[in-house]
């Protein structure tokens, strides 16, 4: 049967005992806090949960699976998880299972039994360690086994820590476990490091580690480094007419590529915005043989503007191009940097000090977000100007002719991101939710504009 606490359980030491050949839940309104869970399901059968639950004794696996179901078990300090195997188990994409203690030079403590070792001479005072089941994967980490663990000492830093991580069988995903190393995160998973390993057993399944120094986010994959998306990247940019950018690319190779989405900034903009995203021309994302692409920008900027691509594979893993730049109408095409990600630093240095130039003048955008509704004026303008939409990926959608600090309404905007330009200025996003059918109109808000 299921079990729904909708009030207050006091637990006590009691055990509550799940059996039979079907699944159960744990749900209600309030978080019940076991003192012994015992797991006895047949047949495939298995214990779902509905909400949080606390344990303060242990998890006892007699047979049958404890589903996360996206939702957390938190582990009172002295708690345990006992009986684990293959086939009886906590399991299941989403939420996690938490214990906290504390580990003043702890020897091989397995906080929970929930499957990560620690030996280390240092006081880590209270150290909190999470376990989940889902896939890890980002910038140097293409995939992942199901199982990850996020470790948090309050003291983390020269910790000369010897780290043993478990796994099962079925938590492999398709990793060879004769090559399996400790990846880790210090980021929250954006970009991972290969901690390789010291030694590993296939047999007792565990991956050990000696001499780490602070412990975050980890997991167990193979000892590969992620192929790259790209190779042969050749990226230019050419200011071909007064009002457009010809942007081109070639590319030597191509590996599980999802596609590039085209970024640009102008000289009195912060930072690199989305233009729009090219797919892969790549069957099915990959490619051995050589393959361009091009795209054009609509850009009348009298200044400087800088391009870049972002790389974004199959596993929504990301790298940058470098970044060209372009100069205005009339202006020979100067090409001052060219930088990789995270490249030269005087460079970089020329590049925020040219944008942290820009001038008081700006735009006013409100609402921003809005339903599709909204105002705009524009400060430091000299005479009567040109302000343009777009869209996201670059469609012009109306233009509007605004003088200095007039107040110019826009309305009957679709649900979508939009970018204002108006030339000399930094360009406005502006976010619409749950906006209308039409075009946007232009308003005619004083007697001084023509229609």
């Amino acid at each position: 049967m299921n079990l729904v606490n909708d009030g207050t359980y006091l637990a006590g030491n009691s055990s509550i005992k799940f059996t039979g050949n079907q699944n159960s839940t744990i749900s209600g309104t309030s978080m019940p806090v076991f003192g012994i869970i015992e797991m006895a399901k047949t047949s495939n059968a298995k214990v779902l949960l509905g909400r949080n639950i606390g344990v303060g004794s242990s998890i006892n696996f007699i047979s049958g699976l404890l589903d996360l179901n996206n939702n957390n078990i938190l582990l009172e300090p002295a708690a345990y998880l006992s009986g684990e195997s293959e086939t009886n188990r906590i399991t299941g994409v989403g939420g996690f299972v938490e214990i906290t203690q504390n580990m003043n030079a702890p020897a091989s403590v397995n906080a929970g039994n929930l499957g990560a070792t620690i030996t280390s001479t240092a006081d880590l005072g209270n150290v909190t360690v999470r376990r989940g089941h889902s896939v890890q994967s980002g910038t140097g980490l293409t995939t992942s086994i199901n199982r990850y663990f996020d470790i948090q000492p309050t003291n983390n830093s020269n910790l000369n820590a010897t780290l043993r991580l478990k796994y099962f069988d079925a938590e492999l995903n398709g990793q060879n476990e004769s090559i399996l190393v400790i990846r880790q995160s210090n980021d929250n998973g954006s970009n991972w490091n290969n901690l390789s390993q010291t030694s590993r057993s296939a047999n007792a399944n565990y991956v050990e580690k000696t001499g780490i120094g602070s412990l975050a986010l980890q997991t167990l994959a193979n000892d590969v480094a992620p192929t790259a998306p790209v190779t042969g990247l050749v990226f230019n940019a050419v200011r071909k007419k007064p009002i457009e950018v010809q942007l081109t690319w070639t590319t030597a190779t191509e590996t599980n590529m999802n596609g590039f989405e085209v970024q640009r900034r102008l000289d009195n903009e912060a930072d690199f915005i989305a233009m729009t995203f090219v797919n892969t021309i790549a069957p099915g994302g990959n490619s051995l043989l050589p393959l361009s692409y091009s795209y054009t920008d609509a850009n009348a900027y009298t200044g400087i503007s800088y391009y870049r691509l972002k790389i974004v594979d199959q596993g929504n893993n990301i790298s940058y191009s470098e970044i060209k730049s372009v100069s205005g109408k009339g202006k020979k095409n100067l090409n001052l940097i060219t930088l990789t990600d995270g490249g030269d630093e005087s460079a970089t240095a020329k590049v925020q000090s040219q944008a942290s130039q820009a001038s008081s003048k700006k735009i006013t955008v409100g609402p921003n977000p809005n339903n599709g509704n909204f105002w705009f004026s524009v400060n430091g303008i000299d005479k009567e100007t040109v302000a343009t939409l777009y869209t996201i990926d670059g469609k012009q959608i109306s233009q509007f002719r605004v003088l200095n600090l007039q107040q110019q309404k826009v309305g009957g905007v679709r649900t979508g991101i939009y970018l204002l330009k108006v030339p000399g200025f930094e360009t406005q996003k502006i976010i619409v939710n749950g906006g209308g059918n039409a075009t946007p109109q232009i308003i005619q808000v004083t007697n001084s504009l023509k229609n």
